[in-house]
């Protein structure tokens, strides 16, 4: 199975590039290809710049559609990976998890061999995509929607057979402390994030 790690946006509201960010002595982006490498035959970057990331010694795709936000990094994605189910993460979860992600994967089928197009985590009510499992049969309805101009990831989910699994994160943790679901996208939170680590 493939992971692919989502490393073109902007950053505007970090103003540099979170997948560079160094955390715990390594970059965000190191963290998780060490760990995604575990767990996947394959792991891909998906970038706007590929010579940023060229001595990450991992494939490096370029968005099929350019200016597309995240929607357009799944799509690329799929189309470049080799197995049928992906995991798509974005750069700036410093603390991703094995146990977390292995339980998603252990969705994409169900006793019944009922296939799920979309797995993703949900926390009191809050879908985590870019922290997910996504299947080729998403291509399709993903290109029509970035055609239409909709770049909303969820939009497409009622074209496809989704699997909700729902998480329970206690208020306390939701931000730092460890959270496998923690994104990062500013100072404020980066610095913060490093006061709790």
């Amino acid at each position: 199975m493939t992971a692919i790690i989502l490393a073109g946006g902007k950053s505007r509201r970090m103003g540099t590039n979170k997948a560079l960010i160094n955390f715990r002595g390594k970059t965000f982006l190191e963290h998780q290809i060490e760990l995604l490498k575990g767990l996947f035959n394959e792991v891909i970057i998906s970038a706007n710049s590929p010579e940023t990331y060229k001595d990450f010694n991992v494939p490096i795709v370029v968005d099929t559609y350019h200016d597309k936000g995240p929607l357009g990094g799944i799509y690329t994605g799929l189309l470049n990976s080799n197995s049928y189910h992906t995991f798509i993460l974005a750069c700036d979860m410093p603390f991703v998890e094995i146990n977390l992600i292995n339980k998603l994967k252990s969705f994409t089928k169900d006793s019944d061999k009922n296939v799920y197009d979309v797995v993703i985590p949900e926390n009191k009510g809050q879908l985590e995509p870019l922290h997910a499992f996504y299947s080729k049969a998403c291509i399709s309805p993903i290109k029509i929607q970035i055609e239409s101009g909709n770049l909303k990831i969820s939009d497409f989910f009622s074209l496809v057979k989704v699997r909700k699994v729902k998480f329970n994160i206690p208020a306390a943790i939701r931000i730092y402390k460890n959270n496998p679901l923690t994104n990062v996208n500013t100072r404020d939170e980066l610095n913060a994030l490093k006061d709790y680590s």
